[in-house]
């Protein structure tokens, strides 16, 4: 299914049928910083004197190309919690534990939670490989995900291989620093959490195995491109290091590091995904540990999981259009038909199998959450309780899901609304397509805008609203961009052809998806045009678009069925030159979100599914209220 955008006197409509048409801190800065895997007292902290006691325990085993590793080191971390990638905690302090002749360990006993809920992980380094036949292998370093500490039991045991090494690599990318340490911001600590949890998607940490067991129903993930990078790290950690590993470290290297050990060259693929992709691809080949694998090399190794691929009982996705994402991390999608917002856990378990219903959803296109978490989606038609039609309106929906607008707000200028941004203040944005204006309404939904809106006739077919730190706000309208003070002064700015997507930066600089141009446009605060990108040789019709925590622009291309990633400074084209995520299921892609996790959000509006690209971005407070900002 394809969507095909027209316009209709002064709407703009979906139709249903075929037409033919990083790391933290930013990823070059901690690239430049990777080092040999941690040993005890390098840089990573002991346990603090004030620990909270919670008895926990844990067993596993250690595997290098599914083979037991004896004498590995053993070191199980709590997360820190003093910024990204640092204060991490060796909570096992002075004891040393090993692995045995058939690569097992046994912790019980030997450790305290610090909290519950904190996030552990643990290592395994050196060690002598069963097919090795002599010495140990400096380059062995592998890791597990486990997650909370207090879920962690007598009967609790992880199996510590490559292909947890690559789930948690590629989850908690934006997270892991330098020696190899994990940590957090003390405020970002749900979207660390949710990372542990993405990384159980991924493999499954008791066997070692992909994919993991929590993946919920009709979710699917690259299950083939997870083992081959397993197998190129399999032919590195079962040996004695040196030769053995040279075709993986040359395939992981950039012109800032070379890495010395199995996780480093993990974590410079996942940041740098489109770098020596068949070098990479050629290393896995050197093993078949794992299966099964890809049978050619990929465009990328960019990691996806996409979900709602079943119905009914998935969500409720139906012709997805914008998302949105929550405090929590759960992400929330506005749909034009079925009546119902779709909302899914940062692990993509939906919360309502058929969708949140409301009376007064219809034909939705946009959705934003404001600072209480309530949840407003515009409906482009609408139809009342008594069965009569509005030319548009708004729903707004609290945290919980429950409808707080009963057929919804239509005051302030409402008509044929398609974007909505909610801005830090309280108070909400509409692009108005039908009337060609802007409405302002207040936290309660009442109007601030006047009986019919801000600039009438002064936004051509506004179709998507973005807010800057001054409270301003601009609108993608046909020909360019408007910017619409909260008195309702309106500044028009020519830059586009048809533009669909709107997102201002830290800086204050608007960037705008410019759809019928194919092309990504920076204009300046003051609406002057900076750069022009051209995307995939005038084919990619670039729809959703974001900022991340560092400053880097990404945008969706609905026909390209891709992720682009810009520089946030030049507007150079990051990615591969198509894009990325062209291994993924993504198809016709309309809305784009990242969480506080650095994971990119994309809405499939031609599956009715929806698409996570892990830990490929900086992460970003959310709900997003204004520009995008770290957590």
């Amino acid at each position: 299914m394809a969507i095909l955008r027209i316009r209709d006197g002064m709407r703009l409509l979906f139709i249903s049928r075929r037409i033919d048409r990083r790391q933290p801190g930013g990823r070059a800065a901690l690239a430049a910083t990777l080092v040999v895997l941690a040993l005890p007292g390098c840089r990573l902290s002991s346990p603090p004197a004030s620990v909270i006691h919670h008895s926990a325990a844990l067993q596993g085993h250690v595997l290098g190309a599914q083979q037991p590793v004896s004498g590995a080191s053993i070191l199980l971390y709590a997360a820190g919690t003093a910024g990204p990638g640092v204060g991490a905690i060796n909570l096992l302090g002075s004891n040393a534990v090993t692995t045995d002749g058939s690569g097992y360990f046994s912790l019980n006993g030997d450790f305290e939670c610090p909290t519950v809920s904190t996030q552990v992980y643990v290592m395994a380094s050196g060690g002598h490989p069963a097919l090795l036949s002599g010495g140990s292998n400096p380059a062995l370093a592998m890791m597990a995900a486990l997650g909370d500490c207090g879920e962690l039991t007598s009967s609790s045991s992880v199996t510590i291989d490559e292909a947890t090494t690559v789930a948690a690599a590629w989850a908690l990318s934006q997270f892991i620093g330098p020696g190899d340490g994990v940590g957090s911001a003390s405020s970002n600590a749900t979207g660390l959490a949710n990372a542990f949890a993405v990384a159980s998607n991924l493999v499954d940490t008791t066997t070692g195995l992909a994919p993991g067991a929590a993946l919920p129903q009709g979710a699917t993930t690259e299950t083939a491109k997870l083992n081959t990078l397993a197998n190129a790290l399999a032919a590195c950690v079962n040996s004695s290091g040196g030769a053995a590993c040279a075709p993986l470290f040359a395939a992981a290297s950039t012109s800032e590091t070379v890495p010395a050990n199995a996780l480093d060259a993990a974590l410079n693929i996942v940041r740098h995904p489109a770098n020596h992709v068949a070098a990479v691809y050629a290393a896995g080949a050197l093993q078949s540990s794992f299966r099964p694998v890809l049978g050619s090399g990929p465009h990328d190794w960019t990691m996806s999981i996409t979900y709602g691929g079943c119905a009914p009982g998935c969500g409720g996705l139906n012709l997805p259009g914008s998302l949105a994402i929550d405090s929590a991390g759960n992400v929330l999608v506005a749909n034009y038909f079925g009546g119902v917002v779709s909302k899914f856990s940062p692990t993509g378990v939906p919360a309502a199998g058929n969708g949140i219903s409301g009376v007064g959803l219809h034909e939705s296109y946009g959705i934003a959450i404001d600072g209480l978490d309530n949840v407003w989606v515009t409906n482009e038609q609408s139809v009342t309780t008594a069965n009569n039609h509005h030319d548009g309106s708004i729903s707004e929906f609290s945290a919980a899901g429950i409808e707080l607008s009963g057929d919804g707000y239509t005051g302030g200028g409402v008509y044929y609304p398609l974007g909505v941004a909610a801005d830090a203040n309280g108070s909400i944005w509409i692009a108005d397509y039908g009337s060609s204006s802007a409405t302002l309404l207040a936290g309660d939904g009442s109007a601030i805008s006047g009986s019919s809106g801000y600039g009438a006739s002064q936004l051509p077919f506004a179709s998507a609203v973005a807010v800057d730190a001054s409270h301003n706000a601009w609108f993608a309208v046909q020909g360019g961009a408007v910017r619409v003070t909260a008195a309702g002064a309106v500044s028009s700015y020519a830059c586009c052809e048809e533009p669909d997507g709107i997102a201002v930066d830290g800086l204050g600089d608007v960037w705008i998806a410019d759809y019928t141009g194919s092309a990504v446009v920076e204009l300046s605060p003051s609406g002057s045009v900076l750069h022009r990108t051209l995307l995939l040789n005038g084919n990619g019709g670039p729809q959703g678009i974001a900022i991340d925590g560092a400053g880097e622009v990404w945008a969706a291309n609905f026909y390209g069925n891709s992720l682009v990633e810009l520089d946030g400074t030049t507007a150079a084209v990051l990615s591969a030159s198509l894009g990325y995520g062209l291994d993924a299921p993504i198809d016709e892609p309309y809305g784009l979100a990242i969480d506080a996790s650095g994971n990119l959000w994309l809405s499939n509006a031609g599956a009715n599914t929806l698409t996570q690209i892990v830990g490929l971005a900086s992460p970003v407070r959310t709900p997003l209220l204004g520009p995008a900002v770290q957590p």
